[in-house]
């Protein structure tokens, strides 16, 4: 990795920290807000959101709004 960051100019360098620090700011909030409001999901539960989810795009919608329930077959 720091064969990449040599390379890099110094403008480069400022923006890769500056995105560093952003995202480990989202990391904070995200960890805080789980510590805040635990998840009643269990160790098998599974969240699958496709690429083209509207969720992506609308922050005022809800999983719950259009997710569903799959059950496993019973062996």
């Amino acid at each position: 990795m720091s064969q990449i960051v040599d390379i890099l100019t110094a403008e480069q360098k400022k923006e890769l920290n500056d995105l560093i620090e952003v995202i480990a700011t989202e990391a904070d909030i995200v960890k805080k807000d789980y510590e805040d409001n635990p998840s009643d999901m269990t160790s098998e539960d599974i969240v699958v959101v496709h690429q083209d989810s509207t969720l992506l795009d609308n922050t005022d919608e809800k999983l719950a709004d259009v997710a569903y329930n799959i059950t496993p077959k019973k062996k």
